[in-house]
């Protein structure tokens, strides 16, 4: 999907919630049971699947041990470790 009905953005940085999104949604999107500790991920967002299955997998962890940082702009580092790990 595009950032809206006519753009699709590719110049826009990617933050967090969308990389572990991308890469879970590459791996067909498994249902993970369990919770996680991150207290800024929120019930029901496009992501919370997404981060419960990258923490739970050892993918991606948070900031913080509270922390995950959905928000935060994921630089190229971030984005080849957390490849990486996926598939590595």
């Amino acid at each position: 999907n595009g950032v809206d009905a006519t753009h699709f953005g590719p110049m826009l940085q990617c933050n967090r919630a969308q990389i572990v999104t991308f890469l879970w949604r590459a791996e067909g999107s498994p249902v993970v049971e369990g919770s996680h500790p991150f207290t800024d991920v929120e019930a029901g967002s496009f992501y919370e699947q997404a981060v419960l299955w990258a923490s739970g997998s050892g993918i991606a962890s948070g900031m913080t041990a509270t922390v995950f940082g959905p928000d935060a702009v994921c630089n190229r580092a971030q984005i080849v470790t957390f490849l990486y790990r996926t598939y590595a």
